[in-house]
């Protein structure tokens, strides 16, 4: 079913399906041609074109067009098409010799191929067919006259496509001038082709196809052979036509020829009647005998209603009116010609009006003599205008149009021919033209603008040709009768009065009078036309605007009587549209007549009786009044004038008064000096004043706002209408918007609109700044701002305000003096100082940029050398010596204290405090600098059209005269960023500061390529260096190593030579110091050169002697002053003790690079020395205030730190050294003590402080370093000289939730030390019979874990688990608290890791019972990132890292988002590898939508990794076990165990699904002993892997202990049934004394509440052990 039917193969003439193959080797093997018998013609079968038998192919014909052939005869369309798109190709790549061979077969089946049923084969044989011409057009000629019939009408072939072709392939045969020669030499066969078309019909011997098909192919053919006999008739002169007249005759004289006319196809017919118009055009001799049998014909089809017809039908009729020949003898003519003429203009033209109406004035010359005239001239007109109306009319604007151009101009020719009877014509105007004209104006039509236009047309050609007979009478006529409409008219209608209006536009228009056009209709009219030429004026005279004048007037005066008598509002608005169209002196002048009682002439009685008396009343007042009364003022003298302007004030409070003011500002009103004068009355003042207030509000009407900007309109010499006092009082009420835009939120865009527009007016080369500054300031205050929160601010007005005060510096700077400029300049500089300052979006500095490096572009326009000038008042603010100082400061101290920098001189207090965000600000401000100097000065559209523009106009550097300056100052700049970022990354803006110090370096370099001002920027660098070295030193290092890399061995002694004192040098061997070698040192004089100048060189090989050098130097230091040495005396000078911390720094830099060049002596003076320094920063941390004892104790740290380390590594290493035992023994235990107790004093003093100043975070973090080196062992131990394990917990778990981030892992990484500990803490009272009475230290942690918990459960409680996700801003008091909360979580699962699983079994029971882990697991899915909840395959790989890999919680790490939700990710990793049987009960407690979340993440992110992990841990233990083998499979996730007793073996399969742990492992047992107990050991494991919280290694090795102490006859407890607890580990050991069993104690603990139904416990495990059997658990 559905199947397709299986087809036959086609078989012809044989019991063989065809074969191309079979055909192509018979050609090859035989001259016998194939016969196209098969070449059949369906249906339609024109005679000329049947296929007789062709001769037998010649053997020079290709075997492939013989094959091609042979298809093309074929039957299936497909085939054919095929055929012939393979013939083409043969023929472009054939030889011309060749394709003559195959033209005679090609010139027959052309012939056939050219009217195929289908389009695309018709279409293919003319391309081909082309092909065959491109070859060489030449070769067709012998078989042209074959051709020709077929290929010459396939030109108009009803498929475009296939007309094209074959009309292409024609033209490429035959130019334009050969066209005619061939269609000459093949006249005989086109008319025979034609001929045989025309006269063929319909085969009735149906083949194949369908009736159909043969009647489109019949139709298609008829249609083109028309269409081809049209071409025949126009391309040859009546004298070829004539040589072939006896086939012509053929063909027209042939009835099926003659009934085409009469087809039922509507293309038929109009090819037919085009066929007829173009033999009475070309050749009417061939109708002669037709002529009777064609009239008929034509004329009963002129109510032909077919669009494509009804054309040729009328160009027909018209040639043969044209040609006479009596052919009204041949038709009746009331019916078929007047009755259907009747008929088509009565129906509007029956939808053709645009086709037959150009024709009626030609059909009105050539009236039958047998029509009564008048008579016929009526029932015309009568039935033009019935047409017109007609609704399918009166929608369409071109019919419409047709008509009533026909109407007027028939009109008008009929009172032409028809001038000397008067009764006539008057008769004709009244009864049609008069109507139309009424209709127009009263009617709901939509043509009426075409009536007017003509009319108007008609009357001046009147008026021109007035001494023509009758004329004026015609005139007097049609304006009495026009005065006569309109004061029947009703002027209320609003619609109906805006066409008289429009009529009489039309009638003041005076036309241009066409060519005349000297057209001859007979011998009689002639004398007519040339006497008509002859007396033609050109010129419309003065009677007809005195006519014009008359019909106004008479409109006005009913105008105005319908204004007083009904006080209609909407009459004025014609009344002035009529006014203005005809304004004039005169007119007025002859108005005021109409209007005054006493027929004065006075006009300002038309303003005090009239418009005076319409302001003042509320129901005529408008602003037409208003604009009819300025029309006015322009023709009234001076005091008339006064009068009326004196009059307009008294509407102050009207609405009125705007319109008044509106005019007076208007042209050409404003340029009179009375109007100029009234403008600067106060009270216009003070309602301009208020106008601005007005405009300040978001509704404000359009017309106040357009009132007020014609306000600012100059005068002829360049000043203001208005006046000073109110250009600054508007000014003031301007600056407000701009000031503050926030208050004006919903009107800004329109008042910085308008500012910007009062900008543009008053700050011009006229009026420069007497103004006042005022309006440009606040206009490039408004610049400074960002207003991305103004929703209502477009673009396109921001543009307009920077373009305005743009254009108006420009102005001011060519015109203004160079101080005025400079004190301008001062003022703008002032303003972005304040808004960068007060600016709390740091980073949103491009608007600042772009508008300095505007005001840049504008005076260099002008005053090109007053850039630097500018710049330096832009750059140099007074903010910035302070910042500058205090960062250098911060800098300075953190190189210090890191021991980068020596300070031997004193401290470095040397600036002011500054905030975080002012450093921030000091390092954008620094990018905005260079920013604005590497800006381009030109446009990159102008830089584009001048090429040539010399380098130095590109950027704005160039133009800045001390540029070198600039660029110290810029990498001075750089090497306090580098600085600051190396030792301040835990502050709140370090990234932001990264990003801007990246920029500046990028552009930095980039400018100093271009620059090549190198030498110029090293003498200012030397100059820096001896005068201040410090940074200087840094920025020097920094420009030859990162921004124009070169050889720092080269730079360093280069700059080494000039530099003059020993600090300098000093400092740059301190920087340059990695990068050389002792050969490069000069030698140094004092211990403390000689200590930094070794220490910055211990990467050198073979410096034992330099080493001994420098340690006798210090041995001497230390003999002369043991005290002082050992920081044991107070009387010590900076620069005493700056030499012993860098001897200390010494020692730490040996310990860790040269240890091996230590010997006995100097590992003595080291370490013991080291405990003394170590003792005396105890004693001295009160003074931890001071930079240089905070520089001692960093040395110190630093000291321990690194021979702690070194001791360990050779312990790890199994290096035997005494000196290993000898520290650990002896020297460590005390430098332990004094370390540790400074830390905790340090801890407590600085936690203590409300907020702690960011100087001090260099020494939190290099003395940080210590606590990784503190030891658990000593902290622990029974000395009571040593701090409390308990107080130190106590003091670090504060510093948890401290808002300083440094103290923050300060506490973390203490607590850490702790945690081996706090296990062997727990384990001894385990262990014990006397347990701790506060219990297990994991409980010291709880109430900083509930005060951190609720804190973060607040701050997450309005995020949704699952959907929602919270990104914690660093540097809050969230992040503050969230941090904490999960280094304390960090804390309590790496107590979980490293304890037994005793332990975790009890820590895990404390989490659980508290639900301490449930809170922390919804919180961990609250903080992580959306891209991990939203799982998305193409972004989950970079997240891996996050559960993978553990987050560097490092001093110099910085604070972000990013390492929140790192340390998120990773607590949720560790919580699973530790309590996973907690996790899993939370997982399993949640809704449905949150398991599906957190099986996902989980799935992905940590199961794989934590599978890998229990696989390689299990692996890694299996050697342990006594009994049991293991076996791993990573590939699956299995773990094999197999426990073998004697000679027989327990087999466990343990399976871990792919959600691991959220999903329990699969536990199977493969082989048994020990008969039903297999089950109740396989339950055991079962229990140990669900609900144990370790890894699957633990729950094995507790199955495989539980085994063996059953094996080894160990009594299980009765109610576990395991002889290991699964928690505690124990064995049972608690005995009943009734029935002498043994329970775990913490089995008995768990069920005791159960218990209180009995009078003692004894008995309690009895009642127990009932109840459990009866569930059959086992």
């Amino acid at each position: 079913m559905g199947g397709k039917h299986k087809q036959a193969q086609r078989i012809k003439n044989n019991a063989r399906p065809s074969s191309s193959g079979r055909s192509a080797e018979l050609l090859a093997s035989s001259s016998q041609v194939p016969q196209f018998s098969s070449v059949k013609e369906i249906r339609f079968i024109p005679p000329t074109l049947s296929l007789m038998k062709t001769e037998e192919f010649d053997s020079s014909v290709s075997p492939a067009f013989q094959i091609v052939f042979k298809k093309m005869n074929k039957k299936d369309c497909t085939t054919k098409l095929k055929a012939l798109q393979e013939f083409a190709d043969l023929i472009s790549n054939s030889e011309a010799e060749a394709v003559k061979t195959i033209l005679a077969f090609w010139a027959t089946l052309y012939g056939i191929l050219a009217i195929d049923t289908d389009h695309r084969i018709r279409e293919a044989a003319h391309n081909a067919h082309h092909q065959v011409i491109l070859k060489d057009k030449k070769i067709i000629a012998p078989y042209l006259k074959q051709l020709i019939g077929p290929w010459f009408t396939s030109q108009y072939d009803n498929y475009p496509p296939a007309a094209s072709a074959a009309a292409k392939a024609f033209n490429a045969a035959f130019p334009p001038n050969k066209i005619q020669d061939c269609v000459m030499f093949c006249q005989k066969e086109i008319l025979t082709y034609i001929h045989d078309n025309l006269t063929s019909k319909i085969d009735s011997n149906l083949k194949h196809g369908s009736n159909d098909d043969a009647e489109v192919k019949y139709e298609r053919i008829i249609i083109s052979s028309l269409q081809g006999y049209c071409l025949y008739l126009n391309t040859l002169t009546d004298e070829q036509i004539q040589k072939n007249a006896d086939l012509n005759q053929q063909i027209i004289g042939n009835s099926r020829f003659l009934k085409l006319g009469s087809h039922k196809t509507a293309i038929i017919r109009a090819m037919w009647f085009k066929v007829l118009a173009g033999l009475y055009h070309k050749a009417g001799f061939l109708l002669s005998e037709q002529h009777g049998h064609v009239v008929p014909v034509v004329f009963n089809n002129l109510d032909e209603s077919e669009p494509a017809v009804v054309g040729f039908v009328w160009e027909a009729a018209l040639l043969i009116m044209n040609l006479g020949q009596d052919w009204w003898k041949y038709i009746h003519i009331e019916k078929n010609y007047l009755a259907k003429l009747k008929k088509v203009l009565k129906e509007g033209g029956q939808g053709n009006a645009t086709v037959i109406y150009p024709n009626l004035l030609s059909l009105l010359h050539k009236l039958p003599p047998t029509v009564k005239v008048e008579h016929f001239y009526d029932s015309f007109f009568e039935n033009l205008r019935n047409g017109l109306k007609r609704k399918s009319v009166t929608i369409s604007k071109s019919e419409s149009a047709a008509i009533i151009t026909a109407l007027v101009e028939c009109l008008q020719y009929v009172v032409l021919i028809n001038q000397q009877n008067l009764e006539l014509c008057e008769k004709l105007i009244k009864t049609h033209l008069l109507p139309v004209i009424e209709w127009s104006l009263n009617g709901d039509q939509t043509c009426y603008r075409n009536v007017f236009h003509q009319v108007a047309l008609l009357v001046q050609y009147w008026n021109r040709n007035r001494n023509l007979e009758n004329y004026p009478q015609y005139l007097d006529l049609f304006w009495k009768s026009v005065v006569g409409l309109f004061e029947n008219l009703n002027g209320e209608n609003a619609e109906l009065a805006d066409r008289h209006v429009t009529f009489l536009q039309y009638l003041k228009t005076v036309a241009k009078p066409k060519e005349q056009l000297k057209v001859k209709f007979s011998a009689n009219e002639s004398e007519v036309a040339n006497e008509h030429q002859t007396q033609t004026a050109t010129q419309i005279d003065e009677t007809y605007n005195e006519n014009l004048k008359v019909l106004v007037y008479a409109v006005l005066k009913s105008y105005v009587g319908l204004i007083q008598q009904k006080q209609l509002k909407a009459v004025l608005q014609h009344l002035f549209a009529v006014i203005h169209l005809f304004e004039s002196e005169d007119f007025l002048s002859g108005l005021s007549k109409y209007v005054n009682d006493d027929q004065s002439e006075s006009l300002i009685q038309i303003y005090s009786k009239l418009l005076y008396e319409w302001l003042k009343s509320p129901e005529l007042c408008t602003e037409t009044v208003v604009d009819l009364a300025f029309i006015l003022l322009k023709y009234l003298d001076e005091d008339e004038k006064n009068v009326v302007l004196t009059s307009f004030l008294e509407f102050y409070e009207c609405e009125s008064f705007s319109w008044c003011l509106k005019n007076a500002f208007s042209h050409p009103h404003n340029q009179d000096p009375l109007v100029q004068n009234w403008i600067r009355n106060e009270k216009v003042g003070r309602f301009l004043v208020a106008t601005t207030e007005t405009n300040l509000k978001s509704n404000c009407p359009a017309n106040i706002k357009s009132l007020f900007k014609l306000a600012f309109t100059e005068k002829g010499d360049g000043e203001l209408l208005i006046d000073k006092i109110t250009v600054a009082e508007i000014i003031a009420k301007l600056q407000l918007p701009l000031l503050h835009p926030k208050g004006f939120s919903s009107s800004i865009d329109s008042c910085a609109r308008l500012a910007s527009y009062v900008a543009e007016i008053i700050y011009t080369e006229n009026t420069l700044l007497k103004c006042g500054e005022e309006l440009l300031l606040a206009l490039f205050q408004f610049c400074c701002s960002d207003h991305s929160d103004l929703e209502n601010l477009t673009s396109d007005t921001q543009w307009e305000i920077n373009t305005s005060w743009q254009d108006a510096l420009t102005t001011l700077s060519r015109n203004l003096q160079k101080e005025e400029l400079k004190n301008l300049t001062a003022k703008f500089a002032t303003i972005i100082e304040e808004n960068f300052i007060g600016n709390s979006q740091i980073e949103n500095d491009s608007h600042l940029i772009d508008v300095m490096v505007n005001f840049i572009k504008a005076v260099f326009d002008r005053q090109p050398l007053m850039i630097t000038d500018i710049f330096n008042l832009f750059f140099n603010r007074d903010f910035l010596p302070s910042w500058r100082g205090k960062i250098t400061e911060l800098c300075l101290e953190a190189e210090y204290l890191s021991g980068n920098l020596t300070n031997p001189s004193g401290s470095f207090k040397i600036g002011a405090e500054v905030s975080e965000e002012n450093i921030l600000k000091y390092f954008v401000w620094s990018f905005i600098k260079i920013s604005v100097l590497s800006a381009p000065l030109q446009d990159k559209n102008l830089e584009e059209e001048d090429e040539d523009a010399p380098i130095d106009a590109k950027e704005i550097i160039y133009v800045i005269d001390d540029n070198p300056r600039l660029i110290t100052e810029l990498l001075l700049d750089l090497a306090a960023g580098s600085s600051f970022l190396n030792n301040y990354k835990m502050t709140k803006y370090f990234i932001n500061i990264t990003h801007y110090c990246d920029l500046i370096k990028e552009k930095t370099k980039s400018m100093l390529e271009k620059l090549q001002i190198n030498d110029q920027i090293q003498d200012l660098l030397i100059t820096q260096l001896n005068s201040e070295s410090w940074l200087w030193c840094k920025a020097i290092y920094l420009l030859n190593q990162e921004i124009t890399p070169s050889p720092l061995e080269d730079v360093y002694k280069n700059y080494l030579k000039q530099a003059n004192n020993d600090l300098s040098r000093l400092h740059l061997s301190q920087i340059f110091g990695p990068h050389l070698d002792f050969d490069h040192i000069q030698s140094a004089s004092g211990v403390l050169a000689d200590t930094v100048i070794l220490r910055s060189l211990l990467h050198c090989n073979e410096i034992d002697v330099q080493i001994a050098e420098v340690f006798e130097k210090i041995k001497k230091l230390r003999s002369k002053n043991i005290p002082k040495f050992l920081f044991e005396s107070k009387d010590i000078t900076w620069e005493e003790s700056e030499e012993i911390i860098q001897v200390i720094r010494l020692f730490s830099k040996l310990i860790t690079d040269k240890f091996e060049c230590l010997n006995r002596q100097h590992w003595d003076f080291g370490v013991i020395s080291l405990s003394s320094w170590a003792s005396n920063c105890w004693k001295l941390r009160s003074g931890y205030h001071n930079e240089q004892i905070r520089a001692l104790m960093v040395a110190v740290a630093d000291f321990y730190v690194s021979l702690d380390g070194k001791m360990g590594e050779m312990k790890r290493n199994g290096v035997k050294s005494d000196f290993v035992e000898e520290w650990e023994d002896l020297f460590l235990p005390n430098i332990h003590t004094d370390l540790l107790q400074l830390f905790l004093y340090l801890s407590e003093e600085i936690a203590s402080k409300q907020s702690l100043s960011i100087e001090y975070q260099p020494f939190l973090q290099e003395f940080g370093r210590i606590i990784d080196h503190f030891h658990h062992k000593l902290i622990f131990t029974k000395d009571n000289s040593l701090p409390n394990w308990s107080k130190i917990l106590k003091r670090c778990s504060p510093l948890l939730v401290n808002s300083t981030s440094v103290l923050q892992l300060w506490g973390y990484k203490m607590l850490l030390i702790l945690v081996p500990g706090l296990i062997d803490v727990d384990l001894q009272s385990n262990n014990s019979n006397t347990p701790n009475t506060k219990g297990l230290t994991f409980e010291q942690f709880k109430e900083t874990l509930l005060h951190t918990q609720n804190i973060v459960n607040d701050l997450l409680v309005g995020f949704k688990l699952g959907e929602d996700s919270c990104q914690v801003a660093p540097f809050t008091d969230s992040y503050t608290y969230v941090f904490g909360y999960l280094l304390l979580w960090c804390v309590l699962l790496n107590l979980c890791e490293e304890s037994s699983p005793e332990l975790r079994y009890q820590y895990a029971d404390s989490l659980r019972t508290d639900n301490f882990l449930k809170s922390l697991l919804n919180n961990l899915f609250k903080l992580m990132p959306t891209e991990i909840l939203h799982y998305n395959e193409g972004k989950a790989k970079s997240f891996l890292k996050l559960f993978q890999k553990e987050p560097k919680l490092d001093f110099k790490e910085p604070c972000t988002s990013e390492q929140l939700e790192h340390v998120v990710c990773w607590v949720y990793a560790v919580s699973l590898t530790q309590l996973p049987a907690l996790v899993r009960q939370w997982w399993s407690e949640t809704e449905t939508k949150v398991t599906q979340i957190v099986e996902k993440v989980t799935a992905f992110y940590v199961s794989p990794q934590l599978c890998n992990q229990e696989l390689l841990d299990v692996a890694h233990h299996e050697t342990k076990f006594k009994n049991m083998t293991i076996k791993t499979i990573p590939s699956v996730r299995e773990v094999i165990a197999i426990y073998t007793v004697d000679e027989a073996q327990m087999e466990l399969v343990i399976a871990l699904p792919q959600n691991y742990p959220l999903g329990g492992p699969d536990v199977g047992c493969n082989r048994q002993i020990g008969g039903p107990l297999h089950k109740q050991w396989l339950m055991q494991l079962k229990k140990c892997l669900l609900h144990q919280n370790g890894r699957i290694w633990d729950g094995l090795s507790l199955w495989n202990n539980n085994l063996d102490k059953k094996f080894d006859g160990v009594e299980e407890c009765y109610i576990c049934f395991a002889v290991l607890h699964p928690g505690t580990y124990q064995l049972p050991r608690l005995s009943c004394q009734t029935c002498k069993k043994k329970f775990h104690s913490a089995c008995l603990c768990d069920h005791h509440d159960q218990a209180n139904d009995y009078n003692n416990n004894d008995n309690y495990h009895h009642h127990y052990y009932n109840n459990y059997n009866s569930y059959n658990y086992w």
